[in-house]
């Protein structure tokens, strides 16, 4: 079970400024000088064939020069290790084909997990797609021929009579290029990692943001579930301050952001001065993307507020995050 259950109830020729979560995107970061910009998994399904999910990311390289990774996951109840090197033909609609490279390593191409009571695999292959190429993608695709192994037979043929895919990774290219505040730099640096039967836990070394009265040693983990192919993210709060805060389970703990709007998560522990919290991925997302302007933790003594400014929680926060994306199974 989900442990948070458990809580009580031109499109290619832009400029890599500064990126924020526009919609859509998964991750955006850079290290070692290479900037990496991917858009969510969207779920693709046409009759006749079993379902797939597609995901385009951006890599901008230091000498300027750039390329994009296609990367496409087959749901399908039979195992295949998808070779590297076999190729993918992309029919375009006026009959041209693009041939591409699948780059994966072999021992990461399938995954297994649970859908509803049906056990399935996703078959994973990555392709690197040239930018001339994906501009010619992005204008519709008529069908693909995927090569998943080297015998005659091994291969999936899926046909687009709507342009799905095509529509797809033109909305994901868009997204791309509609995010637009800073990319962050991320040094990789991990404190824990642990694998087991089950799950997959990452945690990040923790960072400092500083508030007006308050220090915040912030800390992220990643939790990958094997079963059931999702993840979450963990955030703790390390609050610096002489004050003696006793902070109860089910106290609201209240981020407000620049434009007004604000989030309100809930303390998982019996605590002092200390934030354990589950926010959905899409509560971190909104925590590292937007300008946190003040926090507000219900304690026993009361609401204790504090505020940040120059966007030190949501910077601190948002390279954090970038961290741990860097290494995310999906």
């Amino acid at each position: 079970m989900n442990k948070k259950a458990a809580i009580l109830v031109p499109l290619f020729l832009f400029a890599l400024a500064q990126i924020s979560f526009a919609k859509g995107i998964r991750y955006n970061y850079k290290t070692n000088g290479i900037t990496h910009i991917s858009a969510d998994y969207d779920r693709i399904e046409v009759a006749g064939t079993d379902p797939f999910y597609t995901r385009v990311e951006f890599v901008g390289f230091p000498d300027g020069s750039s390329a994009y990774l296609l990367y496409m996951n087959f749901e399908q109840k039979a195992a295949t290790n998808v070779p590297k090197g076999v190729k993918m033909a992309v029919t375009l609609p006026g009959g041209k084909i693009i041939r591409l490279d699948q780059i994966g390593t072999d021992d990461a191409t399938k995954q297994a997990f649970t859908r509803g009571k049906n056990r399935v695999y996703w078959n994973r292959t990555k392709y690197l797609v040239e930018k001339a190429d994906m501009e010619r993608m992005v204008k519709g695709i008529k069908s693909l021929d995927v090569i998943t192994g080297w015998d005659p037979d091994d291969y999936i043929q899926v046909s687009f009579p709507s342009d799905e895919l095509g529509k797809v990774i033109a909305s994901q290219c868009k997204d791309i290029l509609s995010a637009s505040s800073s990319t962050a730099e991320v040094d990789g640096k991990i404190d824990r990692y642990s694998d087991n039967s089950s799950s997959l836990t990452v945690i990040a070394k923790p960072a400092v943001a500083k508030g007006t009265s308050n220090i915040y040693n912030i800390g992220m983990s990643y939790l990958y579930y094997k079963n059931t192919n999702s993840e979450d993210m963990d955030l703790t709060i390390q609050i610096g301050t002489d004050s003696v805060n006793q902070i109860d389970i089910e106290a609201p703990v209240v981020f407000t952001f620049s434009d007004g709007t604000s989030l309100t998560l809930r303390q998982t522990r019996e605590s002092e001065n200390f934030l354990c919290l589950y926010p959905t991925m899409e509560d971190v997302r909104k925590l590292v993307s937007g300008t946190v302007k003040s926090i507000s933790v219900q304690t026993k003594k009361g609401a204790v507020t504090d505020t940040f400014e120059n966007n030190s929680f949501s910077s601190v926060a948002n390279k954090i995050y970038q961290t741990l994306m860097a290494i995310s199974v999906l």
